[in-house]
């Protein structure tokens, strides 16, 4: 009778722990949905704001130098995606999205305070770091949670995030034309710098996945530039940089 009782134990604590699991993989789609919508408002928000911040900074007002602020953020983050990938699968999933969420932030933060086009534009650039860095990293831990059964679904729910910071990041021009660009800057900045403090207490790296990237960390070095040279020699990846990078290009051809 007592082995009965003990196995029905058994088998409860097992179904416990797996409906935890499942509930929390949902859990991880959650948090992170809230990166991505940040990821692309973020980027968004100064092609709309443009109107308000020429006022201040002149240079604004020409189309060449728009792109070339626009086209720096773009031309970075498609050098950086398939790297950050590389990164995404020796490091540690879960601070590597903190901290890329935690930068970008802390950038969309002192852009409130730049007076110049080149503090704009460098600002950008490291933007696109920084930005970079998420995708590959948010993706493969959500990939991690889920089975074949969710997976899908459960990236797709992910992106609905993108598509809706990029829609909510026309909203920065409604807001800096009530207060201003600067204030708008600051505030979504803000949120973004609390925000990960809210991922470094929920979100949690997949323990069996910890297990893999140390592995991965005790190869030779080499690797990585094997990884690079196979990456900058294949045709597909330059084909992808140029098809996000092309959209900026028309400014750059725009004269004063």
């Amino acid at each position: 009778m007592s082995v009965l009782v003990k196995q029905s134990i058994e088998q409860f604590r097992v179904k416990k722990n797996s409906s935890s699991k499942n509930s929390y993989a949902w859990i991880v789609v959650a948090l992170l949905w809230v990166v991505a919508l940040l990821n692309y408002m973020d980027r968004q928000m100064l092609s709309t704001m443009r109107p308000s911040m020429q006022i201040d900074i002149h240079e604004l007002q020409s189309a060449t130098n728009f792109g070339y602020l626009m086209g720096i953020f773009l031309w970075i983050y498609g050098f950086m995606s398939p790297i950050s990938g590389i990164i995404a699968d020796k490091l540690n999933r879960k601070w590597l999205i903190v901290a890329s969420l935690f930068v970008w932030s802390g950038v969309t933060y002192a852009m409130g305070y730049a007076v110049t086009f080149n503090q704009l534009y460098w600002l950008r650039a490291t933007m696109g770091i920084s930005e970079a860095l998420y995708i590959p990293a948010g993706l493969s831990l959500i990939a991690d949670y889920h089975s074949d059964k969710t997976r899908s679904l459960a990236i797709g729910i992910h992106m609905t995030g993108l598509y809706m910071g990029q829609a909510l990041g026309g909203f920065g021009a409604t807001i800096a034309a009530k207060f201003s660009w600067h204030q708008t800057f600051h505030w979504f900045g803000l949120i973004g710098v609390v925000y990960s403090l809210v991922l470094i207490l929920f979100l949690k790296e997949k323990k069996d996945a910890v297990v893999v990237n140390e592995n991965i960390t005790q190869k030779k070095s080499s690797s990585v530039f094997k990884g690079l040279a196979v990456l900058f020699t294949n045709i597909s990846f330059w084909v992808i940089l140029f098809y996000f990078a092309i959209p900026s290009l028309p400014g750059w051809g725009i004269k004063n």
